[in-house]
């Protein structure tokens, strides 16, 4: 496993101590720039910027929101200086888990030390409401939620989920309609960030969990434009997209119930709403694919696929409930399961651990082992799991398999999407939650 290289001491570039994110981004700094650091913490800061930043999003690096806005803003920020060292920390440890480690309990003090340091520091910035300031804090809630789900402890995840979801609320009250473009650029990313993780965690929280990020979707809902209009970038695309996840109440798989009483679900008015706004978003992606046309898949290619799974993932699930013979069909399954196999292939190859707080890779095969009635559907879906060795947000792939290899064995006695969505109200705590109750029925 490479390990990151020691940086030599350099003179810190002068910086102007107000200075705006936005003029930060051209020339971004480096660990040279922090010679306040010991030689211990400029390590694991280093690795977090040479290797952690890498898995945590899926973008390019010129768009990599941790290079080109959280660490600009470490220049002035203590507490995301400490919490991007836990974090590298923290990845490090998690990167050996499948090779093992000399000294894991040294590394584990190291990164406990500093995600205390960045609780403390953070408090004072917390204190003074400014949009740089809940800027601030929500880049060090993300990196609380990266060291937590790195450490397991989904529980705490949640809570530091709780807090940032309530500074959306904050957010929207400073009329960001208003600020400078580079400011909302910077939410943007962030509430696109906090709405995928909010959203595959909310049935492990209460109903509110949502309420800041929803709020501010709803204040700031796209004007209707058209559909051959193509979107500036990838970014948008995903911006977008991510938004039917709150947008739309009328989900698939919240209705499949209704299917035994009213028949196909696929001819109802709800179902239409959701198939539309995806048959548009679709247009505008496929002409902002066709314009760009190489560069997509050489420049943004991990970004490109993602989302091409998830828009992949729309399509199956609406497909998938608009009959009871939709649900045993494998061609219902086959495009999405393709693209996953696509997806997977780098991180397979890896034969190592891999983290991220940007997938949809865990949770959409889950999501097919959970509804699929075809077997070999199924166990495609399985054996894909087996071979990741990836943990995404709360999603890991070895705890995934393990319940789905409980619900399959019989564990449960009832239907496997009926015991899935039974243990997953109950869990407390992610899904090793769930499969405690699994192995306890």
């Amino acid at each position: 496993m490479p390990k990151p290289k020691k940086q030599r001491r350099g003179r810190q570039a002068k910086t102007q101590a107000g200075q705006p994110v936005a003029h930060s981004i051209t020339i971004l700094p480096t660990v040279n720039d922090f010679p306040s650091l010991t030689d211990v913490e400029r390590l694991y800061f280093q690795h977090f910027l040479q290797w952690t930043t890498r898995q945590l999003s899926v973008s390019p690096a010129s768009k990599n929101f941790w290079l080109r806005y959280a660490l600009p803003m470490a220049h002035h920020s203590e507490p995301i200086r400490y919490s991007m060292i836990a974090v590298g920390a923290s990845h490090r440890l998690f990167m050996a888990r499948s090779i093992g480690f000399s000294h894991p309990w040294e590394l584990k003090r190291l990164a406990i030390h500093q995600y205390n340091k960045a609780i403390t520091a953070i408090l004072p910035t917390m204190a003074v409401k400014t949009t740089l300031n809940v800027h601030r804090t929500l880049v060090c809630c993300l990196l609380f939620v990266s060291f937590e789900a790195l450490a397991g402890r989904y529980g705490e995840l949640f809570r530091h989920l709780r807090a940032g979801n309530q500074l959306f609320h904050d957010i929207h009250d400073m009329s960001l309609r208003t600020s400078p473009p580079e400011e909302r650029v910077v939410t943007e990313k962030l509430l696109e960030m906090f709405c995928r993780l909010g959203v595959e965690s909310s049935n492990f929280m209460d109903e509110h969990s949502l309420s800041g990020v929803s709020q501010w979707y709803r204040s700031n809902f796209s004007l209707k434009v058209s559909p051959d209009l193509p979107f500036k970038d990838l970014d948008e695309a995903s911006y977008e997209l991510r938004q039917l996840d709150l947008r739309q109440d009328d989900k698939p798989w919240d209705a499949e119930r209704e299917i035994e009483i009213q028949g196909d679900y696929g001819e109802g008015e709800e179902q239409s709403k959701l198939g539309d706004a995806l048959r548009q978003w679709s247009s505008r992606f496929e002409a902002l694919a066709q314009l760009q046309g190489t560069h997509l898949s050489t420049d943004a290619g991990s970004q490109l696929q993602n989302l091409r799974l998830r828009q992949h993932f729309w399509e199956m699930t609406i497909d998938a409930f608009s009959s009871e013979e939709a649900l045993s069909n494998p061609q219902t399954f086959s495009p999405f399961m393709a693209m996953a196999e696509s997806v997977a292939a780098p991180f397979t190859a890896m034969n190592q651990s891999t983290f991220s707080l940007d997938g949809d890779l865990i949770s959409g095969l889950s999501f097919v082992m959970s509804i699929t009635r075809d077997h070999g559907i199924k166990s495609q879906a399985l054996n894909l799991l087996c071979n990741l060795n990836r943990r995404e947000g709360i999603w890991d792939s070895r705890d995934v398999v393990k319940m789905h290899e409980l619900i399959i064995s019989g564990e449960c006695d009832s239907e496997p999407e009926e015991c899935d969505m039974w243990c997953v109200r109950e869990a407390p705590a992610g899904i090793p939650g769930i499969i405690q109750q699994l192995q306890r029925r």
